[in-house]
């Protein structure tokens, strides 16, 4: 099976690829920045499943947003017709999809636009409203409050906590990789909406202030030499996911 990873060189891309390498009959296309248009449209062509993680989150410019999450994305559903390539399509979009802000519009306009090909070539459209996500490889100081305390406070440098009492809502990198898995499996169903989510048990908890508490004791732990506090699910995935931020 030729597997194509759109953003295979961010955070959800890393994740998948080092699970897809270990399994068997697989053949994994990459697409990420400085990958030519040529080859993207050769691998558009001959792919069996499409995941899409290619996108902005913070781009300098708001018309960053439509830019990659809307046009980019439209040309790759544009060639799939073209090569009359009817291969399902993931494509990770956001719970702001509903929200009234640039990046929100643009993932819903994304949304819609992989719905319409879905009904014009009968692909499997595969669309994932994901709340944030923890684990390796997210990138410290940009879009993951986890990877930046984490990093942060590996290395004794200050964090900036607005508010302690704000909770946060996670999926952890594994759970949402595991979910993906799946989809190429054909063993999950989306909502009654057509949208998938993980389910709510994989869903996780944790004020700002308490994460902050948690990678704290993580770090004073590594200082002193004794185990660290690993007693529930989501301290242990906090501090595996903090030591591979450690220098």
């Amino acid at each position: 099976m030729n597997i194509l990873i759109t953003g295979a060189d961010g955070f959800l891309g890393k994740n998948l690829i080092e699970r897809l390498v270990k399994m068997d009959g697989v053949n994994i296309m990459h697409y990420s920045l400085g990958t030519s248009d040529l080859l993207l449209e050769k691998n558009l062509k001959e792919c069996d499943f499409l995941f899409h993680f290619a996108a902005v989150h913070r781009p300098k410019e708001n018309e960053e947003f439509y830019k990659v999450n809307d046009d980019f994305f439209g040309w790759i559903l544009q060639k799939l017709e073209e090569a009359g390539n009817n291969c399902p399509v993931v494509f990770t979009s956001s719970i702001q999809a509903t929200d009234n802000n640039d990046y929100g519009r643009s993932k819903l306009i994304a949304e819609k636009m992989l719905r319409r090909h879905a009904e014009k070539t009968g692909a499997k459209a595969i669309i994932y409203r994901l709340l944030n996500i923890f684990g390796k490889w997210a990138t410290p100081n940009h879009h993951s409050v986890v990877a930046t305390f984490c990093y942060q406070i590996n290395r004794d440098l200050p964090i900036v906590i607005s508010n302690r009492e704000i909770e946060m809502r996670f999926y952890y990198i594994d759970d949402v990789i595991n979910d993906f898995l799946r989809q190429i499996e054909g063993k999950t169903s989306p909502d009654a909406d057509g949208i998938y989510r993980l389910p709510e048990e994989k869903i996780y908890h944790i004020t700002l202030g308490e994460l902050a508490d948690t990678f704290y004791g993580f770090r004073a732990c590594q200082k002193n030499g004794t185990p660290p506090d690993r007693s529930t699910d989501l301290k242990d995935k906090l501090y595996v996911t903090y030591q591979s931020y450690a220098k």
